[in-house]
């Protein structure tokens, strides 16, 4: 049996949307081939292109640390979190029909569940649909017009075990929220949440194995990361 790779995550680029007070993502391209092959230093009509990044930890698709909501001197930073956190089975439920700056309830979670007869299991990513990148990508209201976590939906789904929690949004939690009670949560029972994923309709109502593998940057906050399931070809 064959396996078909989904890609979950937002392309890295010159003016993507950023969550307020980040710095803008910028990517320059710093040598190109015409200025190599010109510089002397190679033969044989050799050269090379070159780009810089410059961007948050929390910028596009990205996963949080433990360290960027528990100012706890032990708080893990990204690289000392373990590996197979970010290498999980994975489901994915629909709760688009939930409206914009709402929150989600534990019973909203469990009808999702039923719906597709998934369960969260020991060490789960749980990804919500909520369509948000779909409806807003590209417009003012991707920063601010979407659902999120009431705190007992996020208690529900980590007490079921899941160890990490995704949107296709910028936050777990709802936009306008000031209390944050997704991320709350997260800090008290040290677990994880990505946000910024992209088009989540591929893994609708499935269950995969989910990859998201953060860079090893040394007393990281976060990071980005691309975003991938593995799904089983059908």
């Amino acid at each position: 049996m064959g396996y078909k790779l989904i890609d979950l995550s937002q392309e890295i680029f010159t003016g993507a949307p950023v969550w307020p007070g980040h710095p803008e993502t910028k990517v320059t391209v710093v040598a190109t081939h015409e200025e190599t092959v010109k510089s002397g230093r190679f033969t044989d009509n050799y050269s090379y292109t070159a780009e810089k990044i410059e961007m948050s930890t929390h910028g596009t698709t990205h996963v949080d640390s433990i360290s960027h909501i528990d100012p706890s001197e032990d708080a893990p930073s990204i690289d000392e979190i373990p590996l197979d956190w970010f290498y999980t089975g994975g489901i994915c439920i629909d709760l688009s029909h939930i409206l914009p700056r709402t929150e989600y309830t534990v019973e909203d979670i469990q009808a999702a569940l039923d719906t597709y007869g998934l369960d969260i299991r020991k060490g789960d990513t749980v990804l919500l649909y909520s369509g948000h990148y779909l409806r807003t990508w590209g417009t003012d209201a991707w920063l601010t017009d979407y659902p999120g976590l009431s705190r007992e939906a996020a208690e529900f789904i980590y007490g079921a075990g899941a160890i990490n929690i995704g949107q296709d949004a910028p936050s777990h939690d709802r936009g306008g929220t000031t209390g944050y009670p997704a991320h709350q949560v997260c800090r008290e029972m040290q677990t994880l949440n990505i946000e910024n994923l992209g088009d989540l309709r591929p893994v609708v109502g499935k269950r995969f194995q989910f990859i998201g593998l953060p860079l090893k940057i040394r007393k990281g906050s976060g990071s980005p990361i691309r975003a991938v399931a593995v799904l089983e070809d059908e």
